[in-house]
């Protein structure tokens, strides 16, 4: 699964670099959460057929398996860092218009962000942009997509950008152990295959999260 290859990427990364400073940290946290999506804009394209339009609404349904999640290493210092984070975001669309029997996104409307944040107060703040990884299931005039192809061979796509702002809190635990608390907004575009075609998915969401990080 890609979120097994994303932690593997992100546990090496934390714990396998050493930094130059010693006033520098590294930082992982893995978290669950929700996330709320706005109208949007969706077009399919089929060869052979005319556009299907719609401002499409969606459910993330994110305590649904898979469910939503995201993971973070974070290397800081002086106030400063850089982050890798990976937010496995999801969609469903719950208005299609004629012709869409299915059109979900949900093994991953996937979020990969590089962000610079800073720290003041005990707030952290970001700003990052990233790609859009998607692994698109849906069927359209009684075409359905196989779940094949792209990375690894099962259906992810590199499929879109996207730009990121987030706020968040680390509440101390015990030792190196400490509670992220995030809130995220989110501005992704992405084009996913249909049979004999694609569709344009711009995406509006916010996010809200809670886990456990170390340090």
């Amino acid at each position: 699964m890609i979120a097994v290859r994303v932690l593997v990427v992100i546990a090496a990364l934390a714990l396998g670099v050493r930094s130059a400073h010693a006033e520098a940290r590294w930082s992982v946290t893995a978290s669950l959460g929700a996330a709320w999506n706005l109208p949007t804009p969706l077009t399919i394209r089929q060869a052979g057929f005319a556009d299907l339009r719609v401002r499409a609404r969606y459910d993330g349904q994110s305590f649904r398996r898979p469910w939503y999640y995201a993971l973070r290493v974070e290397r800081t210092g002086r106030g400063h860092g850089w982050a890798l984070a990976f937010v496995h975001h999801k969609l469903h669309l719950t208005n299609p218009p004629a012709g869409v029997e299915e059109f979900t996104v949900s093994h991953g409307f996937n979020l990969l962000i590089v962000e610079r944040s800073w720290q003041e107060r005990g707030v952290r703040r970001s700003l990052g942009c990233g790609m859009v990884i998607a692994h698109p299931e849906n069927a359209v005039r009684g075409k359905k997509l196989p779940e094949r192809g792209g990375f690894f061979g099962r259906g992810y796509h590199a499929s879109g950008v996207l730009l990121s702002a987030a706020l968040g809190r680390e509440v101390p635990l015990r030792g190196r152990w400490f509670l992220p608390l995030e809130g995220r907004a989110t501005a992704a575009w992405a084009r996913v295959p249909v049979v004999d075609g694609h569709a344009t998915v711009p995406n509006l969401a916010l996010h809200a999260l809670a886990g456990i990080g170390w340090r």
